[in-house]
């Protein structure tokens, strides 16, 4: 699906919502999608991940963090929410 008229803020909602429901997310073809660079894929997982990492300041039992898998090339979404 072409998402090339997403805002950031969309944007970024939207690959939360593919991690959240396990998908991958593999720069390359995100930033195809999104019709971006590579790079504004890796500061929106970025920001993901600091929304993950301010969350936990209030709800300790929010183990969910952004990985890179190496072996598949992409970031995926580990641990559980409260």
């Amino acid at each position: 699906m072409d998402k090339g008229g997403y805002g950031k803020c969309c944007r970024v909602l939207d690959l939360y919502t593919r991690l959240m429901n396990g998908e991958m997310i593999v720069k390359r073809k995100a930033a195809e999608t999104y019709r971006i660079n590579e790079r504004s894929v890796q500061r929106d997982i970025d920001d993901i991940r600091a929304f993950l990492d301010n969350r936990r300041l209030y709800e300790p039992q929010d183990n969910r963090y952004i990985i890179y898998d190496r072996s598949r090339k992409g970031f995926v979404m580990q641990g559980r929410g409260n």
